[in-house]
């Protein structure tokens, strides 16, 4: 999944397309949405980066990049944390106000002070702030 996003962020850069997704209005947090693709069965995946995060998931002994600061939802099933040597922090990203909405494809995220929170179909998803991070 990490190539299909990385791949995603360097086509939109080099076809100067704005990224699916959001930011929150202090800027601290981006989320960048991929499509599904049927012949891969990969299905609709948002993930969320923060910056400046004050927390870090515990580290993975098999993951020699950043981890700790960014999560992943798909469509179905739950949340995880993300192994990256990239963000998908962008600044073309439209932001999401406090107290909004958005759904995309089986995936809600809402927007508040406080930071993102991000559900599936399924019911699974992630609360994601500057201090704090939480996976259900």
């Amino acid at each position: 999944m990490l190539g299909l996003l990385l791949s995603l962020s360097g086509a939109a850069a080099a076809q100067g397309m704005t990224p699916t997704g959001f930011q929150l209005p202090s800027g601290r947090l981006h989320c960048q949405a991929q499509s599904a693709d049927p012949a891969s069965g990969q299905a609709a995946t948002i993930r969320c980066d923060v910056m400046g995060a004050s927390f870090r998931a515990p580290p993975r002994e098999d993951c020699p990049l950043d981890f700790g600061d960014a999560l992943s939802l798909s469509a179905t099933g739950r949340a995880t944390w993300v192994c990256h040597g990239d963000t998908v922090a962008d600044p073309r990203l439209p932001v999401l106000a406090y107290g909004q909405v958005w759904n995309w494809h089986g995936l809600r995220c809402s927007s508040a002070v406080t930071g993102v929170r991000c559900v599936n179909r399924d019911g699974h998803g992630f609360e994601l702030a500057r201090r704090q991070a939480r996976v259900f």
